[in-house]
């Protein structure tokens, strides 16, 4: 306060002495600190200058720009220069909060496919036959909720088990998954193949950068192209891969988030869009040429995701444990509130995705309890890698198979983040600091009072794996 009534004081009698006002060389000046600030961060980034992106950190509301995809084509650095980054930084975290012990696993091996931006809807006999199939054959749950309503929030909870609140911590000091880690320990071959550059968000890093081999990105000039490539690239890995030796893979389609349908391929649901033309979206339109449009590209990942189970099916199916999910939903007005796509609210077609999970001990179940993406990782620690220490210290979900209610669930990241509670009511902290509590369809509940003690608990198990957050 003190420093702003000198400033206004001298601005006064200059303005007095000079009877003009300096503007340009004052906006001159804050462009140059703008762009110089903001240029210095995303080199400092990408070369793990920790001094600058930790002290970043402490600036409130300040979001410097990252240029990863940049400084590699630019030659600044390279992919692997990234991977095999020595962050130097002390971990301010306790992630995981004791040391990791296993019995040594049983060695199956693990896919994951991931289809980007899936709405929960289209798992049907129509839309998609070959993965609808697979699931009445397989395990199934039906109230899964992903842990955020956007990519990089639900592929960070999906393998590290906790919320991507933490991007930051795990960023900076170069915290790995448990779960890769584990991996790596056990000696599993691990490989990626992913439509949509994993640069940006920058999960190469992030997730996989102590691990050797991994594939950022897959060639092609579009969501389609690459789509059929990585499964093609899975394919020779399978023929490549020796029975001794147990693999993780990580497979993840983009084209139903690009709606980038292509034009020689014919339409099985019509009528459709030719593309999506966002400018045409509003709150009274008829969404069924829009959704048909989405439903032929979901069909299509259907058929690419299928080749991958029948190679599966014909040479490792009875030792591999499969999950099908999606990394967050994506709405079509379900809600009758004018909201199209993801990354907007966390209501349940933004949040929830089917989960489908093959393991050669199960028999055929669908299971209706709320799940998580915080359960998929805890699950495939305990059942798979035989982790014997208790899920708390890992992560922040429990089993799948554990029925107990996950209350006070949360999802989004660190600025932006709700609760969902009983009735998927939705328990907003908004970027200033406020909470604004809405019911499953986001009509206000300006007279619901949920409980301080769970808020202030809700909190407590959000901040667990900071220092501060546990009893060490």
């Amino acid at each position: 306060i003190i420093g702003n009534i000198i400033l206004k004081k001298l601005a006064n009698r200059l303005y007095d002495k000079q009877k003009r006002i300096y503007w340009i060389p004052f906006l001159a000046l804050f462009l140059t600190a703008l762009v110089s600030s903001n240029f210095i961060h995303a080199y400092a980034a990408v070369v793990q200058r920790q001094s600058v992106v930790k002290s970043a950190e402490h600036l409130p509301y300040y979001f410097p720009i990252t240029a990863t995809r940049l400084m590699i084509s630019l030659g600044v650095v390279s992919q692997n220069d990234l991977l095999d980054a020595d962050f130097g930084q002390k971990s301010e975290l306790h992630y995981p909060q004791n040391e990791i012990v296993s019995n040594g696993g049983s060695k199956q091996n693990i896919v994951i496919i991931a289809i980007d931006a899936w709405n929960y809807r289209t798992l049907n006999d129509t839309v998609m036959p070959h993965v609808y199939s697979f699931a009445q054959k397989n395990t199934q749950f039906t109230d899964h909720l992903s842990s955020s309503n956007g990519t990089r929030g639900g592929i960070f909870g999906l393998f590290f088990g906790v919320t991507s609140y933490y991007w930051k911590d795990f960023d900076i000091t170069g915290t790995t998954p448990v779960l890769i880690d584990e991996l790596n320990r056990q000696n599993y071959t691990i490989r990626t193949f992913p439509s949509a550059t994993m640069n940006n968000p920058n999960f190469a890093k992030v997730i996989f950068h102590k691990t050797k081999g991994i594939t950022p990105s897959t060639e092609g000039n579009s969501a389609y192209e690459r789509d059929c490539r990585l499964t093609d690239n899975f394919l020779s890995f399978l023929d490549s891969t020796q029975a001794e030796q147990p693999f993780f893979a990580f497979l993840f389609y983009d084209l139903a988030h690009s709606y980038d349908y292509p034009k020689h391929l014919k339409k099985h649901f019509t009528p459709s869009w030719e593309y999506a033309d966002f400018m045409k979206l509003n709150n009274d339109m008829d969404p069924t040429p829009f959704w048909n449009l989405y439903c032929n590209c979901v069909y299509t990942v259907d058929s690419l995701v299928n080749v991958v189970l029948t190679a599966l099916s014909e040479k490792h199916l009875d030792n591999t444990t499969i999950i099908i999910t999606g990394d967050h939903g994506q709405e079509f007005n379900e809600n009758h509130k004018n909201y199209w796509g993801h990354n907007s609210n966390y209501t349940y077609p933004q949040i929830h995705v089917p989960l489908i999970v093959h393991n050669q001990s199960d028999t055929p179940k669908t299971f209706s309890h709320r799940t998580t993406h915080y359960d998929v990782s805890t699950t495939l620690l305990k059942n798979v890698l035989g982790v014997t220490n208790d899920e708390k210290d890992f992560g922040m979900g429990l089993n799948l198979y554990d029925t107990t209610f996950r209350n006070w669930h949360i999802v989004g990241d660190n600025i932006n983040y709700a609760f969902i509670i009983d009735d998927n009511i939705i328990v907003e902290k908004k970027p200033a600091g406020r909470l604004e509590i809405y019911d499953k369809e986001l009509n206000p509940l300006p007279d619901y009072r949920p409980s301080a003690k769970e808020i202030s608990d809700a909190i407590q198990k959000v901040n667990q794996f900071h220092e501060s957050g546990t009893n060490k």
